[in-house]
């Protein structure tokens, strides 16, 4: 499968991300979604791995047997061994398309009772969300619904899947909309519900049983990535769209974080699947999808896509396959390098950047006498910035 890229200094006495890097492009791309059958070759042997955060230990046995999702490619390389938390996690870049996905993937059983009890605990550290947590969700929550109030200021029925902590839903009701939400997790299901008085229940997509043509929005904010089958999902949704109605998904970028985080420190058992501009909106399209017009806020090469009902349209092989090649120097250049690399600023200078927003949202929360208060506040806060006039 080529030859591995492993950092020297790095790898004496511990192991880490291994990057397998071929001596050349795969040039055999297969365009038809889902139309693999034969067995992906196993990951970290035949025994299993383990995934930190599932709380138990067990071996996780996915299911190998289908190819790429998004291409259909049989061909993967295997860029990770570990965990950002240095756990037993294989993921393997396919070569057809560029799209990163663990290996294997978890069964649902598993998955639904990862995400009922351990998710947030692995991840938030915390079974129900910390006051300075709450004020940076509320704050950036408002600033995107200012910036997209083209899309947000239509109203009607609104659903919020995987709702986490509930600081979407709450604005959106601040607006007028009618809302709904669905949170696997039950702490943060019930915070939502008991905390901010929201009508979210616990539930997973297939369990939802929603009706064709029920939502004017629906809201997937980094779920996608968590999901066994995203094309599945986004098919599903694209169904509970009423016609005209808008889904917005947003995952994070993974070349992105392969540039800014330290290596090792990028993969975690939840993101099943790794997306970049170029994959997810191929997906996007696969599922029938496509992009509402551009505007200045609206910009292209982003993961997060606002999307309406459209054809269905067969991914580009020719552009997947270029992609496959950036996402493979990206992958090897992050094995390799000792520090981030950001396209923007320093690395020490992000990272004092990082400190002094912490210190300001931890003081900044700590003026608000509890979580309900400080939802109250920036619902206030939008309305005011709602009715207050565009600039020139």
């Amino acid at each position: 499968m080529g030859r591995h890229l492993r950092a020297g200094g790095f790898w004496r006495g511990r192991a880490r991300d291994a990057v397998s890097i071929p001596e050349r492009p795969d040039g055999n791309v297969t365009t038809g979604i889902l139309a693999a059958t034969a067995a992906m070759t196993t990951c970290c042997g035949t025994g299993g791995m383990t995934g930190r955060g599932t709380g138990q230990g067990t071996a996780l046995r996915g299911d190998d047997t289908k190819g790429c999702i998004l291409c259909g490619g049989m061909k993967h390389e295997l860029v990770s061994e570990r965990d950002r938390h240095g756990g037993l996690l294989c993921t393997r870049l396919c070569a057809g398309c560029g799209l990163i996905r663990n290996d294997p993937v978890p069964t649902e059983p598993e998955l639904d009772a990862f995400y009922a009890s351990a998710y947030r605990e692995s991840y938030k550290g915390a079974s129900v969300p910390r006051r300075r947590q709450v004020w940076r969700n509320f704050d950036r929550t408002k600033r995107h619904m200012l910036t997209y109030r083209d899309v947000y200021g239509q109203g009607g029925r609104w659903l919020d899947l995987g709702s986490g902590s509930g600081e979407f839903l709450y604005l959106a009701r601040a607006m007028g909309a009618e809302v709904e939400g669905v949170e696997p997790h039950e702490g943060y299901c019930l915070y939502s519900r008991d905390t901010l008085g929201l009508p979210v229940r616990r539930a997973t997509l297939d369990s939802s049983g929603y009706d064709p043509g029920s939502f004017d929005l629906i809201r997937l904010s980094h779920v996608l990535e968590h999901m066994r089958d995203p094309l599945r999902t986004l098919i599903q949704l694209r169904a509970w769209l009423r016609p005209g109605g808008v889904l917005y998904v947003e995952v994070p970028d993974i070349a992105e974080e392969a540039r800014n985080r330290l290596r090792g420190r990028l993969f975690h058992y939840g993101h099943i699947n790794n997306f970049d501009p170029v994959t997810l909106r191929a997906l996007a399209g696969a599922a029938g999808l496509v992009e509402l017009g551009r505007t200045k806020q609206r910009a292209a090469q982003t993961t997060g896509l606002f999307l309406t009902a459209g054809a269905t349209l067969v991914p580009d092989a020719a552009a997947l396959a270029r992609n496959a090649v950036t996402m493979r120097a990206i992958m090897a250049d992050h094995a390799k390098a000792l520090l981030p690399r950001p396209p923007k600023g320093t690395v020490i200078g992000r990272f004092v950047g990082r400190v002094h927003e912490r210190l300001r949202e931890a003081v900044t929360a700590s003026r608000f006498r509890c979580h309900r208060a400080i939802a109250e506040d920036a619902a206030q806060s939008l309305q005011a910035s709602l009715n207050a006039p565009l600039a020139a």
